[in-house]
């Protein structure tokens, strides 16, 4: 066996505890090691997160182990865990491990939705509800969102005033691609370095689906923002 006693991850983002199961209840034959990449499922959707064992190196099945997890794609993972979230560990179809999440480590992970957000947000901070300012944030949007070529998203924005707190405008767009992580590495830069103030939060939420060929391609994505300084903006842009 390989000396893992040195294994470290450079930016852990969740702690939780694994239980591996027995072979006798569908799980592994053999143990997992410190440095294990099964697939990490959580709300529907597969992911890779490399895991390292606190206090073990290797966990038998049957047995349960406290690990860091972290994950291969952040920004898709950003407003989705608390402590006591449930999860887990997959190799293909099967599932080998259940999890749970005892500590979120990486900040911008912790869950948050419209209803927490105002709950939390300092009751001096009022919304954007200027026509003026709110004019100012569609001009944004229409001037920075499309991409000058054309290739991720096109022109035509439709923007919905919703009159809710928790999600006071909602903005259409049209891809011009079906492939996920383009659209959501381009939505996420123009949110987070051109159309966010100075605090914001993002979420983002997704479906996909198998073509005639087999691939698989976006059906839809939706990055969920709230973006405060002395007033504050919630809202969706949903690409589809």
């Amino acid at each position: 066996m390989n000396d893992l006693s040195n294994f470290k991850l450079t930016n852990p983002e969740l702690e939780a505890d694994i239980y591996y199961l027995t072979s006798d209840e569908g799980g592994r034959k053999t143990p997992v090691a410190t440095s294990y990449r099964g697939q990490f499922r959580y709300d529907n959707h597969d992911w890779d997160a490399m895991q390292q064992f606190l206090d073990k190196e290797w966990c038998e099945p049957g047995d349960t182990v406290k690990v860091l997890l972290q994950t291969a794609s952040p920004y898709f993972h950003c407003g989705n865990f608390f402590v006591g979230k449930e999860f887990e560990i997959r190799e293909g179809a099967t599932i080998v491990g259940k999890g749970k999440i005892s500590k979120v480590l990486r900040q911008d992970f912790n869950y948050w939705d419209g209803a927490t957000f105002l709950k939390l947000l300092d009751k001096s901070i009022k919304p954007y509800s200027d026509p003026d300012d709110l004019l100012g944030y569609r001009i944004d949007f229409d001037g920075l969102l499309p991409d000058e070529d054309g290739k991720i998203i096109g022109e035509d924005l439709e923007f919905i005033m919703t009159g809710n707190p928790e999600c006071m405008m909602i903005v259409k767009a049209k891809a011009k691609t079906r492939v996920l992580r383009t659209i959501a590495a381009y939505v996420i830069d123009k949110w987070e370095n051109h159309l966010a103030t100075s605090n914001q939060l993002f979420k983002v939420d997704f479906a996909t689906r198998t073509n005639w060929k087999g691939d698989l391609e976006m059906d839809f994505f939706k990055l969920t923002f709230a973006t405060w300084h002395s007033i504050y903006l919630t809202g969706e842009i949903i690409v589809s």
